[in-house]
């Protein structure tokens, strides 16, 4: 039982970090976005669509990290119950999970990101 402990409290700073990185990205995108949208789209600046982003981002984060957790405890709980899973697939299992769902969630942030820094800088694509 102990061993699922250690297991989430380590999970948990894996996950606070990718929730930072992914804290970092999305805020970037929503300054980002509301650059565009008043200053070259000329738009009326939204507090409403503020809220409403950072309710987004606690929801997304708080899910994913729910997840993550979840995801990579039931290997170990597994192993508790007396199903043997060697302990480099439990380590493979924890990386993947935690790694690949705020990686997913984090760099569609940062695409959307590098788009609108574009449009903000002024920068045209070459359509090809």
């Amino acid at each position: 039982m102990q061993e699922i402990f250690n297991t989430i409290l380590m999970n948990l700073e894996q996950v606070g970090i990718g929730a930072l990185l992914f804290l970092v990205a999305y805020v970037s995108n929503i300054l980002l976005g509301a650059w565009r949208n008043v200053n070259i789209n000329g738009d009326n600046f939204n507090w409403s669509k503020i809220g409403q982003s950072a309710l987004k981002f606690v929801v997304l984060g708080l899910g994913i990290g729910l997840l993550s957790i979840v995801v990579s405890v039931l290997p170990v709980f597994i192993t508790y119950i007396g199903i043997e899973i060697a302990p480099e697939t439990l380590a493979s299992i924890d990386a993947i999970v935690i790694v690949g769902a705020f990686t997913t969630a984090t760099l569609r942030y940062v695409v959307d990101c590098i788009d609108k820094l574009k449009e903000v800088l002024g920068i045209n694509q070459a359509k090809g």
